[in-house]
């Protein structure tokens, strides 16, 4: 857990700097969401649900946060595939 902590204040230091609101949306619902096993799983209708946008929006966040590198898609989802699988990092991982 203070693992965690030293995520998000990596984060708040170095990684949310020129995101938009949607990314910072997205990105802290998924941070919240990732498990142990450093993954997190979610639609793009949760993450515009949770984060109060239309999901056009939220699909263009995600995209905007994997070409940051703040993301990366392990698997899309989709209608019998269950929802996307993430990584999340609290920077650009160049």
């Amino acid at each position: 857990s203070g693992l965690r902590f030293e995520i998000l204040n990596a984060f708040v230091d170095g990684g949310m700097a020129g995101l938009s609101r949607a990314e910072l949306a997205v990105w802290l619902a998924l941070y919240r969401d990732t498990k142990p096993d450093v993954t997190a799983r979610a639609s793009l209708a949760d993450l515009a649900r949770r984060g109060g946008m239309d999901r056009q929006t939220a699909a263009r966040a995600v995209g905007r946060l994997e070409r940051r590198k703040m993301l990366k898609r392990l698997s899309r989802g989709g209608l019998n595939r269950g929802p996307s699988v993430y990584q999340v990092f609290p920077y650009p991982m160049g």
